[in-house]
């Protein structure tokens, strides 16, 4: 099945040896928002901001889905954000086996498991490498959310991560688990 859709890219780093800030990554969801995309993904993580959790609740208001890694500091470390703000879609990585990174974060705002070892991703200059950690399941299931989810609409938005949910792979136990979430997006069977 090929699907179309276009694919948007905020640069939060802005080729900054030191990386992004706050400030990039909230005028990159303000931009995306503008863009009217209906599914962000954010994939990175850092300590609680008033303003970029404002953002995030003014973006889940008008319908648009916000999906984020929870994070690589291990089982142990306190949660993260933008991924552990209510409302946000939080997603963990798993490997060929389907057990939970050791480095991932865990907890109660964990919402979905996908990939996050074992795989390969595009690399500069070009070609593949392979990467690891959650950051790299995260578009995994925000690439599925946008399947779903054709435009922001809160409604439907809930019925995307509820039917996403219904088709996700359980790990772990039935039911909404600390370390799976829902269960896993990309992994072996009916998903």
């Amino acid at each position: 099945m090929r699907v179309d859709f276009d694919l948007y890219v905020a640069d939060v780093y802005c080729d900054l040896p030191t990386g992004g800030s706050t400030d990039a990554v909230i005028r990159g969801i303000a931009w995306l928002i503008q863009e009217h995309v209906p599914v962000i993904n954010v994939s990175l993580v850092g300590p609680p901001n008033m303003l970029l959790q404002r953002v995030i609740e003014l973006a889940s208001a008008r319908g648009h889905l916000i999906v984020a890694a929870v994070g690589n500091d291990g089982p142990s470390a306190p949660p993260l954000y933008p991924a552990a703000y209510p409302g946000v879609i939080a997603v963990t990585g798993v490997d060929r086996t389907h057990k939970v990174l050791l480095e991932a974060g865990r907890g109660k705002f964990v919402a979905f498991a996908a990939p996050g070892a074992d795989i390969e991703a595009a690399s500069l200059p070009r070609g593949f490498a392979p990467v690891r950690g959650t950051s790299y399941a995260a578009p995994i299931v925000a690439s599925r959310l946008a399947l779903l989810l054709e435009r922001s609409d809160r409604d439907a938005a809930v019925r995307a991560v509820g039917d996403l949910a219904a088709a996700a792979i359980h790990l772990g136990g039935s039911g909404r688990t600390l370390v799976y979430g829902y269960g896993c997006i990309g992994c072996s069977g009916p998903n």
